[in-house]
């Protein structure tokens, strides 16, 4: 039975590169092919040496599959820049150096202190949580330290019930477990924004 493969976006420029990249190694080694980007083309066999031949036959096949699964997902536009790379790993690594570009540390820290919290309830501010969780990995910060910087931007009453609960029980140290704990129940609990957000001044 023939393999179903999942269809990928062409890539067309930086915006989508993630994605790209994340199907694209699911695609390669769905079909047993990713061996391509990190095995290096093998030695010319010597005359009568069937196995070393097979294998580099083997190798062949593997890289002209993968190469050609990689280029037949570029755009029209950004083909021509890179069908050019006789190989598989040449073209993974020139797409990578143009638009695998990480951030430096400055840069995540930067964006993990600038987040704050919009005013919402429910599923969005879960998803928030989960947003500010992982800003706060990139920039290689602890746990506890994600948890003590998010419980100053939390809606007041979940930010006591995080401080108030830490510390408190075995399993209850301060940290995003302990966060996420205490926001899934508030949010079950079905408040309104109205309430979530409303602090000590207000009342």
């Amino acid at each position: 039975m023939a393999l179903a493969l999942v269809p990928i976006k062409q890539l067309d420029g930086p915006r989508g590169y993630l994605r790209w990249k994340e199907s694209m190694l699911l695609r390669i080694h769905s079909l047993g092919v990713a061996r391509a980007l990190s095995e290096p083309r093998p030695a010319a066999a010597a005359a009568g040496d069937d196995a070393a031949a097979a294998a580099a036959a083997k190798w062949a096949r593997d890289n002209a599959v993968c190469r050609g699964h990689i280029l037949a997902t570029l755009s029209d536009r950004l083909l021509p820049d890179y069908a050019r790379f006789a190989t598989a790993a040449e073209v993974w690594r020139a797409l990578a150096r143009t638009y695998d570009v990480e951030p430096s540390r400055r840069v995540r820290l930067d964006e993990f202190h600038a987040f704050q919290f919009d005013e919402a309830t429910g599923g969005v501010l879960l998803e928030q949580i989960a947003h500010a969780e992982a800003l706060g990995a990139a920039a290689g910060l602890s746990d506890g330290y994600v948890a003590d910087s998010l419980c100053v931007k939390l809606p007041e009453v979940m930010a006591a019930a995080v401080i108030l609960r830490s510390g408190s029980g075995p399993g209850d140290e301060m940290g995003m477990g302990l966060v996420w704990d205490v926001a899934r129940r508030v949010v079950a609990s079905g408040i309104g924004p109205e309430l979530l957000w409303k602090t000590a001044m207000d009342m």
